[in-house]
């Protein structure tokens, strides 16, 4: 940090990480920013801050960023693409010698963890020679003193893929993962930018890690600046607290009203114009005619309903069809990705304000604007593309783009534009890059809490360190009380749609969501079981007491707690707190008490395995389970997209449920001596949280960012669907899922509950398969394309393990809106040329969930699907490590997957450097006529060139200096004559490339 201080700006050095995700060769992303784009601004920010760097266009940037993946997914034992990086420049050599010296500076035990998990250093997949020495290739972009880098896979290409995923739990990084990071380390700080990596994740101590936990062996003391979405305040905590960084927060996407579109417009007035008829044949045809298009866009379904149901009780129907309708159009969504350092357009700042707002505002505006008062809740209702033409709208860009003053305006309108001026400036990002260049000369931050623009206008102005709050207060006052409500309303909808009252439910609980809603969730587990917090005169929970049957006027409902792993290191006392609240519950005698029952009955099964009566005891209270210490995930992430490792849905349920326990069976019940051990004392084999688990009705997840959703992450069907997996593989059936809906403000926003396959509904009709949502993407070009591959991913993972919320014929607006463009957005020409292999990532999920059964996709649809996959294989060099896959679609040849994640579909193709003839082979330049490649950017080309050149120094006359970039001096420089030639080769090579006209193909 002192030298961060003191030192000029031109002399230091960053390394920065960028991340590999989603799964894919081609793939590079942030959660919610656009990276390249976000990239090339840092980059230009650093260069006038006095930093040495070149800032090349992001669409430059992205291939060659691209280019650094590819030895991540090459096969096991190929290293082409490994010493075509070497030679190109676009890799460093960091010596084994050099490692293993590091190596030998650790305690016995860690180094030799390391080698017994991992072998000897050389024998690694990402070594190869260079000049007769052992080197690991390190794949990174230099520009002068900065050099960007992907974070390296935690395992090894060379490991099995069956065993990598099922058994493995406790590997630490590899040696390439950490010799990656002993090289970045040579900079003055290392940048982990965006949302999020892995070295925070990494194995070892909750809290309070040794330099010698593997986090803290990959960074050492170089410090460490994280550009970290402002919406995602416990895992920046995760950050800050395994990861030893400095957070800079950055905005979320804008947002807007998602509005109405197409059918949904024409329904809309369909049933205005129903409400307005009189009695007759007038109105009989509307009913009809609003059924029918009802019925077409099934959003019958999307509201749990049938045709008939609808048809039979059309009254009632209409009216829920009605309110359904109005939260679709008042929805917040999401506009595009926010780019780290830059303003949002005018008009979407200009939506998010609306929406932080609400409708008091859009009421009043509506109002003042003369609109009858049966009409003002439509003052939002309309075309997602005339949202500029609506009152509230018109009067917030008078007021605080164009000056007007507030004055004589209504009490709410003027109180309303005073907030909206000053939430309009903090939305202008302008705190961002002065934060990341005040953390890199080791200034201090601000500190602020997070949130999304709508629940916490206070997070913004972002540029600030993120923080948390104060655990013990979990549940707060408040918290409580609307957990309470939560609870009741929660089992009044599952006893409409079950018939009965619940016995057992699970609850979800995560770090992130309690640090939004202040311990809603953990309230409503409380007042399931009868049981209520006490706090003392500062607010501090400090206890639980039972409540009386007579007083909690119902039996009491059993509970099973499922704790992510950051939930686990961030909220112990709640823990103990929830244990607590279990054992008083549980020592309760009453006839109709759920919880006393079901752990005598547990206790009973473990006695008669051998377990003494105090132990068995204590197994049965226990309701609390989570991932061992000192390790995250379900690995449902993973395995899921490794559709090759079983074949049809039962043995996909099988395998996945049995991974799911094993990895969520860590117990942490009354006895806190006891916490995190799987089994039941002798009962070792029993899996107690299996046990815990049967018998559960529903499941509950809460969700309270209006930003995160079910598809946005792979945690939501990773923990809520892990569940319902792992109930149906015991019991047969899957309990019914829950979302506790948090999104609103005020009053509304506290005690709804929706279920899931509704929820998950809403969010594809207002995100997914929304023609304004979609326009957002396209508008930022290849990040864009990620989302896409992303939240396919995810639906993919909801059907893998809880298909019960998911229906065929959402799979098929999938395939209809992104790969027949059924809104006419021009999709495949965006994808074509911004990313293929996205398109190609999203058809293969599709492909693999008919071919695998989960989707009974009809003849023509799947026969459409693998030719277009075929046609993008051929001509975009597009290839699947899924033999099966491969076979099924009639294309190409399967190759492994990337070490560390098995699932991944993409892999490398043949990117040996190309070499000129006569002097080397393997290159030629091919007329292929159909189809015609793009034709490489002549910046690509000048920036390859650059790089090329930058390690030749004097040889030839041509020194890196003059071309304005120099390779960064992390290492020694080793060069040699050889080296020379190559880059003399590869630039005479990008030269021809970029003369070369679109239809030739480098072969």
């Amino acid at each position: 940090l002192t030298h961060l201080r003191r030192a000029p700006n031109g002399e230091k050095k960053v390394s920065v990480f960028f991340w590999n995700y989603p799964p894919g060769e081609k793939n590079l992303s942030a959660s919610f920013m656009n990276l390249p784009k976000s990239l090339v601004g840092s980059l230009a920010a650093l260069k006038q801050a006095g930093y040495r760097t070149e800032t090349p266009a992001d669409k430059e940037l992205t291939l060659l960023l691209q280019r650094l993946l590819a030895p991540f997914y090459a096969p096991a034992g190929d290293n082409r693409t490994l010493t075509a990086l070497l030679r190109e420049g676009l890799a460093e050599p960091l010596p084994v010698a050099t490692y293993r010296a590091w190596l030998a500076t650790l305690p016995a035990e860690v180094r030799d963890g390391l080698l017994a998990r991992w072998g000897d250093p050389a024998k690694s997949s990402f070594v190869v020679r260079q000049g007769g020495e052992a080197v690991f290739a390190i794949p990174r972009l230099s520009l002068g003193n900065v050099a960007l880098l992907p974070q390296p896979p935690r395992g090894e290409r060379w490991e099995d893929k069956e065993k990598a995923l099922y058994h493995s739990t406790k590997a630490g990084p590899s040696h390439f993962y950490l010799a990656a990071y002993l090289w970045a380390r040579r900079a003055d700080a290392i940048v982990h930018y965006g949302t999020h990596g892995t070295q925070e994740w990494l194995p070892g101590k909750e809290r309070g890690l040794s330099v010698f936990d593997d986090g803290m062996l990959a960074v050492g003391d170089t410090p460490v600046v994280y550009p970290y979405i402002v919406d995602d305040v416990g895992e920046a905590i995760q950050a800050k607290r395994r990861g030893r960084a400095v957070i800079v927060s950055h905005q979320t996407p804008p947002f807007a009203p998602a509005g109405l579109h197409d059918a949904l417009t024409r329904i809309h007035d369909l049933l205005h114009a129903w409400l307005a008829q009189d009695e007759g044949a007038v109105k009989e045809k509307l009913k009809s005619d609003l059924l029918a298009a009802v019925r077409k866009e099934r959003i019958d379904k999307d509201m749990g309903w049938d045709a008939a149901k609808a048809s039979r009780e059309f009254p009632a129907f209409i009216d829920l069809l009605h309110a359904h309708l109005h939260e679709l159009a008042e929805t917040a969504q999401p506009q595009g990705l926010h780019t780290f350092g830059t303003a949002p357009q005018e008009s979407h700042r200009l939506g998010t304000v609306l929406l932080m707002l609400g409708r008091p505002f859009w009421e009043a505006a509506a109002a003042r604007a003369g609109v009858a008062k049966d009409d003002l809740d439509e003052a939002m209702v309309g075309d997602y593309d005339k949202l500029a033409t609506t009152e509230p709208y018109r009067l917030l860009r008078a007021h605080v783009i164009d000056g007007q003053p507030a004055d004589g305006l209504p009490p709410v309108l003027k109180e309303g534009i005073e907030k909206a001026r000053g939430w309009y400036a903090n939305l202008g990002a302008a705190g961002e890059q002065p934060a990341l260049l005040a953390a890199l000369a080791g200034r201090h931050l601000p500190t602020s809490y997070g949130g999304d623009p709508m629940k916490n206008p206070d997070a913004f102005p972002t540029g600030r360190n993120l923080d948390g709050f104060d655990p013990t207060r979990v549940p707060t006052p408040q918290a409580w009380a609307a957990g309470k409500e939560a609870l009741e309303n929660l089992l009044a909808t599952h006893r409409k749609q079950s018939g009965r009252v619940p016995q057992k439910l699970a609850f979800s609980l995560w770090s992130v969501e309690t640090m939004r809603h202040f311990g809603l969730l953990e309230a409503q587990a409380l007042w399931a079981l009868g049981v209520e917090p006490v706090w003392d005169a500062g607010g501090r929970v400090t206890g639980v007491r039972l409540v009386p049957r007579e007083q909690l006027g119902r039996p009491r409902v059993d509970v099973v707690l499922s704790a992510t792993g950051l939930y686990r290191d961030h909220f112990p006392n709640a823990m103990k707190i929830l244990a607590e609240a279990v054992r008083l519950a549980a020592e309760t005698e009453e006839a109709d008490n759920p919880v006393a029952i079901n752990a005598r009955r547990i206790a009973a099964s473990l006695e008669r395995k051998g377990v003494d009566a105090a132990a068995a005891k204590r197994a049965g209270q226990t309701r609390i389970f989570s991932s061992e210490a000192g390790r995250y995930g379900t690995g449902l992430d993973d395995a899921t997209l490794a559709t090759d490792t079983w074949k049809g849905k039962a043995e996909g349920d099988r395998k996945l449920a049995k991974l799911y326990l094993s990895r969520m069976q860590f117990a942490f019940g009354p006895d806190e001596a006891e916490w995190g051990r799987a089994g039941a004392g002798k009962a070792a084999d029993v899996n107690l949280y299996a046990e815990h688990l049967k018998g559960t009705e529903g499941a509950v997840l809460s969700r309270t960012s209006n930003l995160y959703g079910m598809l946005t992450t792979d945690d939501p069907f990773q923990y809520l669907g892990g569940i319902a997996l792992a109930v149906r593989h015991l019991d047969g059936k899957a309990p019914e899922l829950y979302i506790s809906n948090l999104r609103a403000t005020g009053p509304e926003g506290a005690g709804r509950v929706d279920r899931a396959a509704q929820f998950l509904a809403k969010e594809l009709a207002t995100r997914q398969f929304h023609p304004g949502y979609i326009k957002g993407l396209m508008a930022e070009g290849y990040a864009g394309t990620l989302e896409v591959l992303d939240a396919t991913n995810n639906f993919w993972g909801w059907t893998a393990v809880a298909r019960e919320i998911v229906r065929d014929d959402q799979w098929q607006e999938m395939a209809d809106v992104y790969v027949r463009d059924k809104h006419k957005l021009g999709l495949k020409d965006w994808f074509e040329r911004e990313n293929p292999h996205a398109l190609a990532q999203t058809m293969e999920r599709m492909i693999e969930a008919a071919r695998q059964g989960y989707w009974q996709a009809d003849a023509a649809t799947l026969d459409e699907l693998r030719q277009r996959y075929r046609e993008l294989a051929a001509r975009f060099d597009v290839r699947s490590d899924n033999a099966a896959f491969a076979r099924f679609v009639g294309y190409g040849l399967a190759a492994p997957a990337a070490p560390g994640a098995p699932s991944r579909p993409q892999t490398a193709a043949d990117l040996v450097a190309p070499q000129p003839p006569p002097e080397v082979t393997g290159m030629r330049l091919d007329k292929v006529v159909p189809p015609a490649l793009p034709q490489a950017p002549p910046l690509l080309v000048a920036s390859l060139l650059r790089v090329a050149l930058a390690g030749l120094g004097p040889v030839g006359g041509i020194g890196s200096r003059r071309l304005g970039v120099r390779a960064i001096d992390f290492a020694p420089d080793a060069a040699h004559q050889a080296q020379a030639v190559a880059a003399h080769a590869l630039a005479r090579t990008l030269m021809a490339i970029g003369r070369a006209e679109p239809g030739a193909r480098l072969g």
